[in-house]
């Protein structure tokens, strides 16, 4: 037997996906485009405040002239962990460590700090004990 979707009102994930679809079609018109530098000069202060470390440091930076991003730093070894950068209408988190760090993509602001707390908070013990920082 076959189940049939349920009737009635769109459950959570579908509500998730039309707004992230809202959100992106919104990104992507002229008229109400996401604002990349934007969306990362509000996430800064976020980040500074959710992830109060001495161990971490947030620069807002450019890679070049096509991309702004926010640097993590290790700051005993003086390491890049990773980079976030927004494309889109989504927060991106990208290390060049994959042996330490997993990239992800969120399009909520509040839900990718919390997702970039857990990983760091997880996957950098693991960092420093190899790295001896």
């Amino acid at each position: 037997m076959s189940k049939k979707p349920a009737q009635g009102p769109a459950s959570d994930f579908d509500a998730e996906v039309d707004g992230a679809r809202k959100r992106l079609e919104a990104a992507l018109s002229e008229d109400t485009g996401f604002d990349d530098l934007a969306a990362l000069q509000a996430l800064f202060p976020v980040l500074e405040e959710k992830i109060r470390s001495r161990r971490l440091a947030f620069t807002l930076g450019d890679e070049d002239d096509d991309e702004t991003q926010i640097i993590i730093v290790h700051v005993p070894t003086d390491e890049e962990l990773g980079f976030i950068f927004a494309e889109d209408g989504e927060y991106v988190f990208e290390s060049n460590l994959e042996a330490y760090f997993d990239d992800f993509v969120d399009d909520d602001a509040g839900r990718f700090v919390e997702r970039l707390y857990e990983t760091l908070r997880a996957d950098l013990p693991k960092y420093e004990v190899e790295n001896k920082g």
